[in-house]
């Protein structure tokens, strides 16, 4: 772990490579199904990469007939960013990327990437900016499964192609876009959704005249993975529990909670699927008395739409003319009722 620009990150290196991984199912416990519109969140810093030198960010790899397939990936080139993703039909299988020209991010700096996927919508916002939008020609699967597969972080499981940066946050989010959960900040760079409280503090506090230079090593050891031992060498050492996002000290021949893991819902029962004629960025649900309740999509293109309850499940209701719409908020003046969207 070392400290960059005054905050956290866990440092990658060339050097010492460590292999971080661990199985999907440890995410999707109850389903086997990679959702099929999700964002991923990744906070980083990296090094300065030769020309043609690819570096893995994330990966999901599945072994088949002993050889490992990858399901999902993110790299990054001097002048790319690329999305990899596996895709099937009748005639058989192939690999699918879509890539977004020159991120910059080789600057030595802290940056905060967005990626947002919805079927064959691909959209890349970097520290809180215009986004990048794609429309692919081969949708993200809707059936991809992730059972018997393993995500490995900074890394494709082999040497090549090791990632020799800093990471600070790297978080899966099902659902729609996540942009509008992190923007605006007031440091867009390190714009946050979900980063443990072991990266959020510094180690160490300088003397009244003495000035923070970065980055430094710090002086914590803390372990990831599956649960280590803890024994007298472990002692005063950290575990950090990445599937649960839990921090545990090594007190004697005990793990202590330092951080309790927030307990949550492993699953959803799917009770209905929306289709939407483009990305939805939010949604107000809100009842009108008298008239019945109602949910209305905040869609990037050119409509959005409202629902009604009808019989046991959302039925479209009304189609409304939009531009990259953002979100609805219903309120009351008196008896009149009021939606008012945000662009």
């Amino acid at each position: 772990m070392v400290q960059a620009e005054g905050v956290r990150g866990l440092q990658f290196s060339a050097t010492e490579p460590r292999t971080t991984s661990f199985p999907a199912s440890r995410i999707f416990s109850s389903c086997h199904l990679f959702p099929e519109e999700f964002s991923i969140i990744v906070t980083l810093r990296v090094p300065n990469l030769p020309p043609k030198k690819n570096e893995y960010l994330l990966s999901l790899l599945a072994e088949e007939r002993d050889r490992d397939v990858l399901l999902l990936g993110l790299r990054y080139s001097p002048t790319q960013l690329h999305f990899l993703f596996l895709s099937e039909d009748l005639a058989g299988a192939w690999q699918t990327r879509v890539s977004f020209r020159s991120p910059g991010l080789m600057d030595s700096r802290w940056h905060t990437l967005i990626l947002a996927v919805s079927q064959g919508s691909f959209s890349l916002t970097m520290d809180c900016g215009l986004p990048v939008d794609i429309m692919a020609d081969v949708p993200f699967p809707p059936t991809l499964s992730v059972r018997g597969a393993r995500f490995f972080i900074g890394s494709r499981k082999r040497t090549k192609g090791r990632f020799t940066g800093v990471i600070r946050q790297l978080v899966l989010l099902p659902g729609s876009d996540a942009t509008p959960q992190l923007c605006p900040s007031r440091n867009a760079r390190l714009a946050e959704l979900s980063i443990p409280q072991v990266l959020k503090r510094l180690t160490e506090k300088p003397d009244d005249k003495e000035v923070l230079k970065y980055p430094y090593e710090a002086d914590m050891k803390v372990t990831l993975g599956s649960r280590p031992p803890c024994t007298k060498a472990e002692g005063a050492q950290f575990w950090f529990d990445a599937a649960q996002k839990g921090l545990y000290l090594c007190a004697g021949s005990e793990w202590v909670s330092v951080l309790a893991a927030k307990t949550k819902l492993d699953y959803v029962e799917e009770h209905q699927s929306l289709h939407t004629n483009s990305e939805t960025l939010g949604i107000e649900v809100f009842n009108i008395p008298g008239v019945g309740l109602f949910a209305a999509a905040a869609n990037r293109k050119a409509r959005s739409a409202i629902y009604k309850w009808s019989d046991g499940k959302f039925v479209s209701y009304q189609n409304i003319a939009t531009h990259q719409a953002q979100s609805w908020r219903h309120f009351t003046i008196g008896k009149k009722a009021n939606l008012p969207g945000r662009g």
